[in-house]
């Protein structure tokens, strides 16, 4: 089943902070970028951590909800139909975040997203942790949203994991590198993960599809938005218990149904349907193929019932 989308992430050029009306001029920039992307086809434009005040001497500005920068990105994201990852300080019900918004075609709040590990250089200005990690529903997959210091934190691409994310935008400060491999392959989710410096995309088992510094743009003049296609309903699987399934898969609909990427250092299989009409999701259901997030969670919980002398085979 064909379900793609192109996704954007902007290495987001600050202005100095010495600049009059300089938060609206940023606003400008977000907007090109956000042209820039509408004119490559994408679905979804994200950008960096507090990307409306970066690189100004206090970056911490909060916002409401309703104020000029979410406006301002729900007028493009209407004026384009496409979905916007707008990171910034946020007021809520007069408390503090590091927040990501994301905002939908429709130029709509689709869901927010609170910081849920802030650096203590962020509490101690009065930032409030998030409590939760959802996974947003858009029209070509579910998205969740996490922010910088969170990537060091099992618990959050643990509940994103839980939430059905099959994307993960990553707003952050710095780069990341190997720790989006670990979240990739333990949760099974693609991250785009985009800083001032640089954007990173990685696929489901882990591998970096393709990492764009933004000296490149600074040095050429080109735009610093970098774009990728991803497909929705590839799943990782783990190949334990699996092969046996999926000969039976291409036994019964041929040796085309789906597609399988076997990595036999990692013990991984990359899998996606390839018959019109049927999900690689249906395919899992009906062959009692077993997903790398659902086997992960099968062992931690018979681990638990070998711990308190409950565990049988017939348990698994």
């Amino acid at each position: 089943m064909d379900r793609k989308a192109k996704i954007s992430l902007v290495s987001f050029p600050p202005l100095s902070s010495d600049k009059s009306d300089r938060l609206n001029k940023t606003l400008v920039r977000m907007g090109q970028y956000i042209d820039h992307a509408a004119e490559l086809r994408s679905d979804l434009v994200a950008f960096p951590e507090i990307c409306n005040y970066l690189g100004d001497k206090d970056p911490w500005q909060f916002e409401l909800l309703d104020g000029p920068t979410v406006t301002a990105m729900s007028q493009k994201a209407r004026e384009h139909s496409l979905y916007v990852v707008c990171p910034l300080g946020t007021i809520e019900n007069g408390n503090r975040y590091n927040s990501s918004v994301l905002i939908n075609r429709g130029g709509q709040i689709a869901g927010v997203y609170h910081k849920n590990f802030p650096t203590h250089g962020e509490l101690d200005i009065g930032i409030i942790p998030g409590t939760e990690a959802p996974a947003f529903q858009t029209d070509f997959g579910r998205v969740g949203l996490s922010i910088c210091f969170d990537i060091n934190y099992w618990e959050v691409g643990s509940q994103l994991c839980e939430n059905g994310s099959e994307l993960v935008i990553w707003s952050s400060m710095w780069q990341g590198q190997r720790m989006l491999t670990k979240w990739a392959i333990e949760f099974g989710f693609y991250i785009g993960a985009t800083y001032s410096g640089q954007s990173t995309f990685v696929d489901i088992a882990g591998r970096e599809i393709v990492a764009v510094n933004r000296n490149i743009s600074d040095a050429t003049g080109s735009s610093p938005v970098t774009s990728t296609k991803l497909d929705f309903d590839r799943r990782l699987l783990h190949h334990d218990e699996n092969i046996g399934r999926l000969q039976k898969l291409y036994r019964k609909y041929g040796s085309t149904a789906a597609y399988c990427e076997w990595l036999p250092q990692e013990c991984l299989i990359v899998f996606g349907s390839q018959l019109p009409d049927v999900s690689s999701d249906d395919l899992i259901e009906e062959f009692n193929i077993e997903s790398m997030r659902d086997y992960l969670a099968r062992v931690r919980r018979d681990r638990q019932l070998a711990l308190n002398h409950k565990y049988s085979a017939k348990s698994s």
